[in-house]
């Protein structure tokens, strides 16, 4: 009965025709190094570090927007979930594959089984990546609750704050033209008019803006990306009013949302 029941008890030898063919300096290298390199490559047993994910994963396309961050929480939440869901029916093969090949005396199912286990070990690191990353989400969503005083929520409160995250976007693609090309793009130019705000109006708002940042550059002065931040904050709640009469010419109304089609889970007090 083969007794293999870890990774860091398997070792690679081959018997071969030619033994010149393998390097032995280098077989016991490996072997001797195989147990280390197991366990610290369990500390990337995920695709982000916590870092990344939460300053980059989270934040990409959202705008500094707490719904919007939650809900790319709530869509990495769903990913590791449903990778989870697939893992435990690999996990279970994997392991009735494995009680099968230990019943058997062979170098066949001998090599088999030293796969089998790299590759249960291989998993059991990913599900374990997964579970921390749903850890790292579930603490990050607690964190954007509390710093923005957020007890509870849902889709219409998600959709409350939709036009103040599109005006705040349109400015900060702008700003981005601006400083990597020196104009607005098209694409730009459209989305800002669709939430409402006069392309050259935003245009000057932000060229402003950067006019303003380079002399306090020369100055000496060294500004942190919150600076922009606030700015863009500035822009959306200055504009965002704007949204409306956008809505009023397309619809007729300013408030053209229908909550009887959304998500409630929210008591009114």
């Amino acid at each position: 009965m083969n007794a293999i029941t870890k990774q860091h008890e398997i070792t690679f030898s081959l018997s071969t025709i030619d033994p010149d063919k393998i390097n032995a300096a280098a077989v016991e290298k490996v072997n001797n190094s195989l147990a280390e390199f197991a366990e610290k490559t369990r500390a990337f047993d995920r695709g982000n570090s916590q870092t990344s994910l939460a300053l980059m994963s989270l934040t990409m396309l959202t705008g500094h927007s707490p719904y919007r961050i939650i809900r790319q929480i709530m869509a990495e939440a769903e990913q590791r979930k449903t990778a989870l869901s697939y893992a435990q029916v690999s996990h279970a093969k994997l392991l009735a594959k494995k009680e099968k090949l230990e019943k058997e005396d062979n170098p066949v199912s001998l090599a088999k089984l030293r796969e089998c286990i790299f590759n249960i070990d291989l998993l059991e690191s990913k599900i374990n990546g997964a579970f921390k990353d749903l850890a790292i989400l579930m603490d990050t969503y607690e964190n954007v609750k509390s710093v923005n005083n957020i007890d509870d929520w849902d889709e219409v409160a998600f959709e409350a704050e939709e036009k103040n995250f599109h005006v705040r976007r349109g400015f900060e693609l702008m700003y981005r033209n601006l400083l990597e090309c020196g104009r607005p793009q098209t694409a730009t130019i459209e989305y800002t008019a669709q939430y409402g705000v006069h392309p050259q109006v935003a245009f000057k708002e932000c060229q402003l803006y950067l006019e303003g940042v380079s002399e306090m550059i020369e100055k000496g002065i060294v500004l942190h990306s919150n600076h922009l931040e606030e700015f863009l904050d500035e822009m959306a709640n200055k504009y965002e009013v704007f949204v409306d009469k956008t809505a009023e010419r397309l619809y007729g109304k300013a408030d053209f949302t229908n909550t009887d089609y959304m998500l409630t889970l929210v008591k009114e007090k």
